[in-house]
């Protein structure tokens, strides 16, 4: 591939209309958060870098051992693409070796030109890469492990790194090298991270290692657009190095005239580099100025083709580079454990490669009736027959295994039909070896799909677990989503989180089964979903989120379509563990935004609530039907009512505006959205309900401008501007 079109670049990747330039790095934020945190930060790791250029300069013509090194990659996924395979990461360590070791195809093209003179002080470290074959407890391993995180594999940071919060633990890093792969890293609204790693100067503890997404991870697979040289780059962090543009830590300028060894990168034969820059130019030269030390002695032309930069034409590391990584496996104790004989025998990685353990993962492990999966053998090592098999059931019956397949293929294709849970087991074997895998309720098929009108009040059940309509998920493993027996609208039960006592961040969902949305007409036809929800804080300050998503593919794919925080969710407090006594406690939102996208058969919804050290929450009375929002469903008692506030937000707004009103007693409302000139452009009617209430509007159609909303409620009239951006 071409690199000039290809645009990759170190830690991110210029596509759907990204510039290069618009772009930052990952690892330059940890870095300068460090240092924010920890005033001692930016000396430390300037003694560091100048030990590490000094001791490595001093014998960098002595030949250095080749070094060893174990890997373990953890993948967080949600059963979709980003549960890359183990083709895909070994083919990521393979151009990890070859870049390291100088063995790359493209080493060709760098530059040896009187202003560039690169070749001959283009670095090998003399390293290999190699996935561990024993785990921490001396169990056999292939050093893949993979977690299915819905929740920590988006727009993530070093929270996916722990397992209580549902994620995977770093393995000692004194034994391995820790990956981290996920489909998405959190970037605080500028540009797409691609990954970040740790320098090994500072004490990162369970946090050092390497954070990556799928597609930067190698060249094939979900990374087929990739030059996989993001891994490169990010190892040369975890290993010691600098960008070459870098100021360094002692205050110097990214272009300086003092001692090369101990400012900038603390490399002297990588040319002083002002900026970042993406360019892939020959001729591009941002310093005039020739470093103490330097290696060329003349202002050389900036080394654009140095895995430490962000142009997309890399293709070396220098031999200063090469050194400081090798040294700091010698003055680095953690990091000089790992290479040692006896870590070499404890993880295995030259041990040979029999068949030690069966395993298998799912293209995904929750369906609707008739769903298909596939099932993908993830033994190791190198089996060479399978035998799987399903229960309960009858084959052919509740479930059927393709034409295209068969009970002794690799990756069999599965289809199921009746819901319940099933047991799979899988026996494979490499003709001396064999061993068997059995997980119990494995896959989850869901109940023949519910009709509409819906409505759900939690009367009939005291427990999700033995409720096959309902779901409930907790990645951090502490207070979930519970059936409580004393607490309702339109009886004495709903779903209850209990929120209050849970210190830190947690995410729980709930969520429903499929229900057939097929008879709805798109053409003239809309869909109301409605719910009721209870809650307070526990502090003023409490932001704490719920948020409404839906599907149209039994799950395997979510889209939000409603966020309510703060003040929103609700102004009041109490300090004390708090449960709602009346019906004007209850706030009632009616959504309106189930476009037809989503008039299938297997529709779901789902409920997540995001909380932070705040109070309970309760949710009641869930409706779903054709038509806009009325008072066929909606529970509540019709008595005339009295407004009592109104409010509107995100103001100014430009897809959707919401209301938000309260009345004492349940009645029907009439909401007006007028131009200025007072002609009427939208019209809804709704069965409100006592307490608050929480309508979406669709503004799409409106043009930008000011904009009046009209509340009519038993008798009360109200009205607020808006403007449309």
């Amino acid at each position: 591939m071409n690199k000039l079109t290809s645009l990759i670049v170190f830690l991110f990747f210029a596509y759907n209309g990204f510039s290069q330039e618009s772009n930052w790095c990952g690892t330059d934020k940890i870095l300068n958060q460090l240092k924010a945190d920890n005033p001692t930060f930016e000396s430390h790791i300037h003694k560091s870098m100048v030990k590490a250029a000094n001791n490595s300069s001093q014998d960098n013509s002595v030949q250095k051992s080749i070094l060893e090194i174990p890997v373990v990659v953890h993948i967080l996924h949600d059963n979709g693409i980003g549960n890359i395979s183990e083709a895909q990461v070994l083919n990521g360590l393979e151009i990890l070796n070859n870049d390291y070791n100088r063995l790359n195809a493209d080493s060709a093209i760098t530059r040896n030109t009187f202003n560039a003179p690169f070749q001959s002080i283009a670095g090998s470290m003399d390293v290999l890469f190699k996935l561990a074959k024993i785990d921490p407890q001396g169990e056999c391993t292939n050093g893949i492990i993979r977690v299915n995180a819905p929740n920590l594999t988006y727009y993530t940071n070093d929270d996916c790194k722990y397992s209580a919060n549902g994620g995977s633990d770093q393995w000692p890093m004194d034994k391995y090298l820790n990956l981290w792969v996920v489909n998405s890293i959190a970037n605080d609204g500028a540009g797409i991270i691609l990954g970040y790693a740790y320098l090994p100067y500072w004490p990162s503890g369970t946090n050092y290692g390497i954070l990556i997404r799928n597609d930067s991870f190698g060249t094939i697979g979900t990374a087929m657009n990739s030059d996989g040289r993001t891994l490169t780059h990010e190892m040369g962090h975890l290993l010691g190095l600098q960008h070459i543009f870098d100021a360094g830590w002692s205050g110097a300028t990214g272009c300086h005239v003092d001692d090369c060894y101990q400012n900038g990168d603390y490399c002297c034969d990588t040319p002083p580099q002002e900026t970042a820059n993406w360019s892939c130019s020959p001729t591009w030269n941002s310093c005039a100025e020739v470093p103490v030390n330097d290696v060329f002695g003349f202002d050389a032309l900036d080394q654009i083709e140095n895995f430490m930069s962000y142009n997309a034409c890399q293709n070396m590391f220098s031999r200063d580079q090469a050194n400081i990584m090798q040294q700091n496996f010698i003055d680095i104790d953690f990091l000089a454990a790992i290479v040692t004989p006896e870590n070499i025998l404890a993880t295995g990685i030259n041990e040979p490669t029999i068949l030690c353990k069966a395993d298998f993962t799912a293209s995904k492990q929750i369906l609707c009736s008739g769903d298909t999966i596939q099932l993908n053998d993830q033994s190791f090592h190198n089996p060479t027959t399978w035998s799987w098999s399903i229960s309960p059931g009858i084959e052919n019956i509740d479930w059927a295994i393709l034409a295209s397949s068969t009970p002794n293929s690799q990756n069999p294709s599965v289809q199921f039909f009746t819901g319940g849970k099933y047991q799979i087991s899988l026996t494979s074997s490499d003709g001396a070896f064999s061993a068997t895998e059995t997980k119990n309720d494995f896959i989850t098929v869901l109940p023949q799909s519910q009709t509409i009108p819906y409505w759900e009040g939690f009367e009939n059940f005291a427990d999700f677990s033995m409720n096959p309509y309902w779901m409930v998920y907790n990645a951090e493993g502490n207070n979930t989503f519970t059936v409580e027996q004393s607490v309702g609208l339109s009886s004495n039960q709903s779903a209850f989180l209990e929120n209050y006592g849970q210190n830190g961040s947690n995410s729980d969902e709930l969520i429903s089964t499929s229900i057939d949305l097929s008879s709805v007409n798109p053409l003239n036809e809309t869909v109301t979903l409605s719910f009721r929800y209870a809650y307070i804080k526990r502090n003023n300050n409490n932001d704490e989120w719920l948020k409404v998503f839906v599907t149209n593919d039994c799950g395997e794919s979510w889209v939000q379509r409603k966020t309510i925080h703060g003040n929103q969710l609700s102004p009041d407090f109490s300090l004390s563990s708090w449960a709602p006594t009346f019906p004007s406690e209850w706030t009632t939102v009616h959504m309106v935004n189930i476009t037809s996208a989503y008039f299938v058969e297997n529709f779901r919804f789902k409920f997540e609530f995001e909380g932070s050290n705040g109070n309970n929450f309760y949710i009641d009375d869930i409706n779903l039907y054709k038509g806009p929002p009325s008072d066929q469903l909606v529970l509540g008692i019709a008595e005339t009512g009295v407004l009592a506030e109104i409010s509107i937000f995100p103001n100014p707004t430009e897809e959707e505006l919401t209301l938000r009103f309260s009345v004492n007693t349940a009645d029907k409302a009439k909401i007006d959205i007028r131009d200025v000139s007072g002609k009427v452009l939208q019209t809804m009617e709704i069965q409100s309900n006592s307490g608050n209430n929480i309508v979406l509007m669709d503004t799409r159609n409106l043009s930008a401008g000011m904009y009046l909303l009209s509340l009519h409620v038993g008798g009360a009239q109200s009205s607020l501007p808006f403007v449309i951006k």
